[in-house]
């Protein structure tokens, strides 16, 4: 029998599911923490299937189209039940938002990493080419992940259309507030804020769509070599500002 062990201490108000908050019209508290089952926490089993839900949905996503796919052919992707499944989304399109900020989160992830490793020294364009790497790195060695991002998200609906464009803000403003005047030092992008660091985005978006399409597949450091000159023109160096 799967063990149990639960452990009552100070009572601490903890808002249950805001799902079943509303469908129930739940008004309690709940004051029992630390629960485990099997000796795992509760937390560490919801991760895990969490993370299975987003695996199974891009590399299924990725292969058959988002369109193609129900909701329970990412549950037996998965292999989890329905009922697991609306624990963690409350639409097919819930999964697919999900698994499209987890890619770019981890992009930006990769793209912080390659901004601490950077050598001081570097001229900007070895700098450029190494950050616009770690980007490209991330999304790019998986062809799933970089097909979800860039091909299957694209018109889904007003929602996700939305979503991209808030997400494209948010690069914007890191690479103005944070990339550029690391790259280099006392530069700035050109012209008004937002615009030149969206053609960048665009060009990143519409060069790794065309790469996803093309037979045979070019390797990843083809792209870069690309970007690399786009992104260096569209910085002001402190000596022309």
């Amino acid at each position: 029998m799967t063990s149990i062990t639960t452990t009552v201490t100070t009572p601490i108000p903890v808002v249950p599911d805001e799902r079943c908050a509303r469908r129930w019209g739940y008004r309690g508290w709940v004051t029992i923490v630390g629960r485990q089952y099997g000796g795992r926490a509760v937390a560490e089993r919801k991760a895990e299937r969490r993370l299975r839900f987003l695996e199974a949905a891009t590399r299924l996503f990725a292969e058959r189209g988002y369109t193609d796919c129900s909701l329970a052919d990412v549950c037996a992707a998965a292999g989890l039940s329905k009922r697991q499944f609306y624990e963690e989304f409350e639409t097919r399109e819930d999964v697919l938002v999900a698994a499209y900020d987890r890619i770019q989160d981890e992009a930006a992830a990769a793209v912080v990493a390659g901004l601490s490793d950077l050598d001081p020294r570097m001229d900007p364009h070895a700098a450029m080419h190494a950050i616009i790497s770690a980007y490209v790195g991330s999304i790019g060695a998986d062809p799933y992940r970089a097909k979800v991002a860039f091909i299957e998200v694209v018109g889904v609906s007003e929602r996700m259309e939305q979503h991209r464009r808030e997400r494209r803000h948010a690069w914007s403003a890191v690479i103005e507030s944070t990339v550029v005047p690391i790259v280099v030092p006392g530069g700035r992008v050109r012209g008004a804020p937002g615009l030149a660091s969206t053609a960048l985005i665009g060009a990143i978006n519409g060069l790794t769509q065309e790469w996803l399409l093309a037979r045979p597949r070019p390797p990843v450091d083809a792209l870069v070599e690309l970007l690399v000159p786009v992104a260096v023109a569209l910085v002001e160096s402190p000596d022309r500002i």
